[in-house]
């Protein structure tokens, strides 16, 4: 679907006044030669406008960006503009392509021969997590002489998923994944050695597969020992870990308009961080219905992704729904609980087990402003 647009341009409307001006004058003077000077000035804008709709039409845009792709993450898109005309070449064509969340994508191509194309790669960022089909994009051009403003708006099939950003809670980085719960019996799954955190001399009894070589190469060339790493002690870590998300509140919070997407935010770092565990994590979540989501192989993982991309926030979540989802997890799974609502506006009103882990959002400050669709994008692009 083309949809054209044409507007006169300042040096457009200073011609079309003069045009006007000198057959006024010429028919009341009765002067042919003005009169003949107005109507070439006409003719001339006609035949610009002739060829100026002539040079956008039949042009088509294409775009080598990954169907999947990250947010606030820059890429470098190639860019291409096609002329299928068979005669007429395009010259001074800039194109607009619209993103998600305001993102414009723009390039200029001075002159783009007649069965040919133009490229270029030009880099992009969209800020935040999106799920589209198609992109509406426009050519716009003065050519020729600049006297009118030409633009011809099309719509791009382009299949785009971008995934939301991966913030790691502090919470698990702080406590761990397990936070207080060191029951040997609820986790299988033990850690023998820590996190690296020195080197020192070796002892007798220190396995040899601790040896730091290239410190202790150095350490026997000054006429020392041999030099092994040093562990933290072993920690513990579950088999697997169910992560609850929920928009429940008792309370009649304000809901800032960040809160959900923050939430979101954290509910892919931590399946992020638990994949980096080795722990199967599995989401449970109101706006997909209390439905459980396993992540344990990279597609599941990146399927649960694409959910998070597209999700909206429930809206009308029950307590009821909320307990029931805690009490079928199992005892020997850790739970993790993210809502886009303050934890004191229903932590109290539901029985939480001792090892669960309560993820609050106001750790996370990321930029955040609202966003423009596509479309209003393309329309305040010049």
């Amino acid at each position: 679907m083309r949809k054209f647009s044409t507007n006169l341009a300042p040096r457009g409307a200073f011609c079309l006044g003069i045009a006007v001006g000198l057959s006024a004058v010429g028919v009341l003077l009765g002067d042919g030669a003005l009169i003949t000077l107005g109507l070439s000035a006409v003719t001339l804008m006609l035949c610009c406008y002739v060829l100026g709709r002539c040079n956008l039409s039949q042009l088509e845009a294409d775009v080598s960006l990954p169907h999947k792709c990250h947010a606030n993450k820059r890429y470098k898109p190639h860019v291409v503009i096609r002329n299928n005309r068979s005669l007429l070449d395009a010259f001074h064509v800039k194109l607009y392509l619209a993103f998600p969340h305001g993102a414009v994508l723009g390039s200029q191509s001075a002159w783009v021969p007649a069965r040919s194309l133009s490229s270029a790669d030009i880099p992009i960022k969209i800020p935040m997590r999106a799920s589209s089909l198609e992109h509406p994009y426009k050519f716009s051009s003065t050519f020729p002489l600049g006297l009118f403003r030409f633009s011809c708006r099309q719509l791009l099939h382009h299949p785009l998923t971008i995934y939301p950003r991966s913030i790691i809670p502090e919470e698990l980085l702080d406590h761990g994944v397990t936070g207080q719960c060191h029951d040997p019996n609820q986790h299988s799954n033990i850690q023998h050695s820590g996190e690296p955190r020195s080197i020192r001399p070796w002892q007798p009894g220190d396995p040899a597969k601790n040896i730091h070589w290239p410190a202790s190469i150095r350490s026997l060339a000054q006429g020392h020992s041999l030099r092994v790493r040093e562990f933290d002690p072993p920690g513990l870590l579950p088999d697997q870990a169910v992560v609850i998300f929920h928009s429940f509140s008792a309370q009649r919070e304000m809901m800032r308009e960040d809160a959900f997407e923050r939430a979101i935010s954290l509910t892919a770092g931590t399946i992020a961080h638990l994949r980096n565990l080795n722990i199967r994590a599995t989401l449970v979540a109101d706006f997909m219905r209390w439905h459980p989501r396993i992540t344990k192989t990279r597609s599941q993982y990146y399927e649960c992704l694409s959910i998070l991309a597209d999700s909206q926030r429930a809206i009308g979540t029950e307590l009821h729904e909320l307990q029931s989802a805690l009490n079928e997890v199992s005892d020997k799974k850790q739970i993790i609980i993210i809502s886009d609502m303050p934890p004191e506006a229903w932590r109290d009103l539901i029985l939480i087990p001792a090892t669960a882990t309560v993820i609050d959002i106001r750790q996370v400050h990321f930029p955040f402003k609202k966003t423009i669709s596509a479309k209003e994008a393309l329309s305040q692009s010049a």
